[in-house]
C-alpha cells in the first residue's frame, strides 16, 4: 500500500471511530440509566469588562433550576423520575463557536460548519472526559433593547449546544428557559412552533384539551418556546416554572 493509501485508511478509520462514538453517546444518554451530565462553558460574546464581570459572578447555583425542571417533568411520564441531572459550570472559553451559515445555506455549507463546530468542541474540551456529557457553550452579551441575539441551537450529534444569552442578572431565569430548550434539542427533541414562531397545536401547547386549541394558555411547552395567548400572539415565558415538557417531546427524548 502506498503512503497515500495508508493516510486514507487511517483517516477513514478515524472517521468511523468518531461516528461510532457519536452513536454510542446518543444511545447512552437516551437510556437514562445514569444522571445526565451537563457542562456549561461561558463565553464573553462582547469581549468587554461588563460581560466578564457577569460571567465571573456566575455559580452553578444559577443553573440548578434546569436540573430540577427536568427531574420534575420526568415524573409526569415515568413511574420513577430520572435521577437529577448534574450541572457543572466549566472554565470560560476565550473564543466564540463558529456561526452557522445564513439561509439559504447549501448542504455543503451546513456540513462544513458542522465540522468547524466539532473542531471547536475538540479544541476546547477534554475529549474522553466529555464523552456522554451534554456540552453547552453559552455566549453572553449585554444586549440592546429591540435587538435580537444570534439564534441558539442544539445538536443531537455530539451532544452540543450553542446558546446566546443576556449578561444581566435579571435575565438569568429566562436564559435558563433558552438553555433548557437547546439542551433538549441535544437529546433529540424537535421544535414545536411554526414559521411565525406560534406554538403548533397540539404538540406545542402546554394545556391540551380536545381537538381544538383554547386561548390563552398559561404555560409554554418548552420546545414551542412561547405561551400561546391567541392564534396570532405568543410570548416567551419568563422562567422555567412557566413551562412544561409535552407528551411528544417526552417521547422524542425517550421518556415513554
Amino acid at each position: 500500500m502506498t503512503f497515500r493509501g495508508v493516510r486514507i485508511t487511517i483517516l477513514l478509520g478515524v472517521l468511523i471511530t468518531l461516528a461510532a462514538l457519536t452513536s454510542w453517546e446518543r444511545w447512552f444518554v437516551a437510556q437514562w440509566m445514569r444522571p445526565l451530565h451537563i457542562v456549561i462553558y461561558p463565553i464573553n460574546g462582547d469581549h468587554n469588562e461588563q460581560v466578564q464581570a457577569y460571567i465571573d459572578a456566575l455559580t452553578v447555583d444559577d443553573f440548578t433550576e434546569i436540573s430540577q425542571f427536568i427531574n420534575q417533568q420526568s415524573a409526569r411520564y415515568r413511574l420513577t423520575p430520572i435521577a437529577v441531572p448534574q450541572v457543572k459550570l466549566a472554565h470560560t472559553i476565550a473564543t466564540e463557536p463558529p456561526l452557522p451559515p445564513k439561509p439559504p445555506a447549501s448542504a455543503v455549507d451546513i456540513a462544513l460548519w458542522s465540522l468547524k463546530l466539532r473542531q471547536y468542541v475538540w479544541q476546547n474540551t477534554a475529549f474522553w472526559q466529555s464523552l456522554g456529557q451534554v456540552k453547552l457553550f453559552v455566549v453572553y452579551h449585554q444586549g440592546e433593547d429591540g435587538v435580537a441575539l444570534e439564534h441558539s441551537l442544539g445538536l443531537q450529534k455530539g451532544l452540543i449546544g450553542v446558546v446566546h444569552a443576556f449578561a444581566q442578572p435579571q435575565q438569568n431565569a429566562q436564559n435558563n428557559v433558552v438553555i433548557t430548550h437547546e439542551l433538549l434539542h441535544t437529546l433529540g427533541a424537535t421544535d414545536k412552533y411554526d414559521a411565525n414562531l406560534q406554538p403548533i397545536y397540539p404538540e406545542g401547547f402546554a394545556d391540551v384539551d380536545g381537538n381544538v386549541p383554547h386561548y390563552p394558555q398559561s404555560e409554554a411547552e418548552i420546545m414551542a418556546g412561547r405561551i400561546a395567548l391567541s392564534p396570532t400572539h405568543a410570548v416567551m415565558p419568563k422562567r422555567l416554572q412557566d413551562c412544561v415538557i409535552g407528551a411528544k417531546t417526552a417521547f422524542e427524548i425517550q421518556w415513554h
